[in-house]
């Protein structure tokens, strides 16, 4: 791809990704709000489907631009050849976020899309089942998995945590224990849990099975605890 190319797609992601985050980080606010089934990680996701329908419409009214609403489950479409599996099931990240790359010199350039991965933070209903290690094992890994290659052709992903139980301070300790095991080249995620129920944490990585190497997976953890405590007092 030439420079000019390389430039041009950079600055149009960045918009993407800076829209994307907007949208999510304002529906996840919106979500703390809802009665919601905590030990349901596919309940959570589906009501923020019809928060998130909402906030990309009202965006794109404030703002008089098109703001597609993330499309929840949608498989990961082959674009080459070489992606064909002989219409067998693919894998679904829970969100996708097309761009239109209108700087693509290539067929498979044309949409890159922003993938996000959902995944319960806390403590789990099973003693067999643990939330912490299942973050990293089955969502954050999946960002550099040959398996599932999430945000293949992309420069950024991004992984929410909807925390169901125990303080952030806690799950960051644990998640970043089994992410040293699991995925020791991954550098530690850091969060400022301050006030709100909001935290961010960018997390460069250097990839060695999907392209690009260099990715920044953004981490989104919103604290559901406080708005059960809201519904219950």
């Amino acid at each position: 791809m030439a420079r000019h190319s390389l430039s041009s797609f950079a600055v149009l992601w960045q918009r993407h990704e800076r829209l994307y985050i907007e949208v999510f980080s304002s529906a996840l606010q919106v979500l703390t709000t809802k009665e919601i089934t905590l030990d349901d990680e596919d309940a959570i996701s589906e009501i923020l489907c019809i928060i998130l329908n909402q906030v990309c419409f009202e965006l794109g009214q404030s703002r008089n631009i098109e703001v597609r609403t993330p499309v929840w489950e949608g498989p990961i479409q082959p674009v080459v050849a070489d992606e064909l599996k002989g219409g067998k099931i693919r894998k679904r990240p829970d969100f996708n976020c097309k761009c239109s790359n209108r700087f693509a010199l290539f067929a498979e350039e044309h949409e890159i899309p922003l993938h996000v991965e959902c995944k319960r933070l806390g403590d789990s209903s099973s003693s067999s089942w643990n939330l912490s290690k299942n973050y990293v094992d089955n969502g954050t890994q999946r960002f550099d998995s040959i398996t599932h290659e999430y945000g293949k052709r992309a420069p950024s992903g991004l992984m929410i945590g909807y925390i169901v139980g125990m303080t952030p301070e806690t799950i960051l300790t644990k998640v970043n224990g089994y992410q040293k095991k699991s995925l020791p080249s991954n550098p530690a995620m850091e969060f400022d849990f301050g006030d709100g129920n909001l935290f961010t944490s960018l997390q460069p990585l250097t990839r060695k099975h999907v392209l690009p190497e260099r990715f920044k997976l953004i981490h989104l953890w919103v604290d559901l605890n406080k708005s059960v405590e809201k519904q219950l007092s």
